[in-house]
């Protein structure tokens, strides 16, 4: 049963994120700022809740794959902080990762049937709440400058770097820095090593440039 639950979720990845989608779309436009962002700390807090006491639960936590060491929960979890400080600080970074990780995580899927049914389901919820985010910032007017992008590209950049010594250190693969993502995604039609991590680099400052772009035009 549940592999065939797993089967139907992967079989229809796309259509679960335009479902997703229109969902996000109805909230922002249905309710005010501040209502959306009360309702994405909520969201935030059940996601990692539920994710990290059922994987112990269960007794499948793995430190090899289940740290919010990927980008998209590292953001994530820092978004849940941020607004639990109430500090804005961030926000320029969490914007750039959050836009192009939310859209990038609504079209690629890296989980497969060896993957738990919490694992999905924290995948699409981590998603859908960076990609709120975004849009909510976004309907909140607000800006990014140069000075900000610069400054994400060195923190992401550094970010990196870490957890390339991270992966070599504990053989783990976050960031996907050792060998490609299992799953239905881009990878499966890039070369191997060291090129598809090239190439989703590029695709990783590609979407921090339209970010920016689309973030600046709030000063119009």
């Amino acid at each position: 049963m549940s592999n065939l639950l797993k089967n139907l979720i992967i079989d229809n990845h796309l259509f679960i994120s335009l479902f997703l989608s229109v969902i996000i779309f109805i909230l922002v436009r249905s309710f005010k700022t501040n209502n959306l962002l009360s309702l994405l700390k909520i969201l935030l807090i059940y996601n990692f809740t539920t994710f990290y006491l059922i994987l112990n639960l269960e007794s499948i936590f793995n430190l090899k794959s289940h740290l919010p060491l990927h980008l998209c929960y590292l953001t994530e979890i820092i978004i849940l902080i941020s607004m639990v400080l109430k500090s804005n600080r961030f926000y320029p970074i969490l914007i750039l990762n959050s836009f192009g990780g939310g859209i990038t995580g609504f079209t690629n899927l890296n989980l497969d049937l060896n993957s738990h049914l919490i694992e999905f389901h924290h995948f699409y919820l981590s998603h859908f709440n960076i990609l709120f985010f975004s849009i909510i910032m976004y309907k909140n007017r607000y800006i990014l400058n140069k000075i900000e992008l610069i400054k994400a590209f060195i923190i992401n950049s550094t970010i990196f770097l870490v957890i390339i010594l991270f992966n070599s250190f504990f053989k783990t693969n976050y960031w996907f820095t050792h060998y490609k993502p299992v799953g239905k995604n881009l990878t499966l039609y890039l070369p191997d090593w060291p090129y598809y991590l090239i190439i989703l680099v590029g695709i990783g400052i590609t979407s921090y440039i339209v970010t920016f772009k689309l973030f600046s035009r709030n000063n119009n």
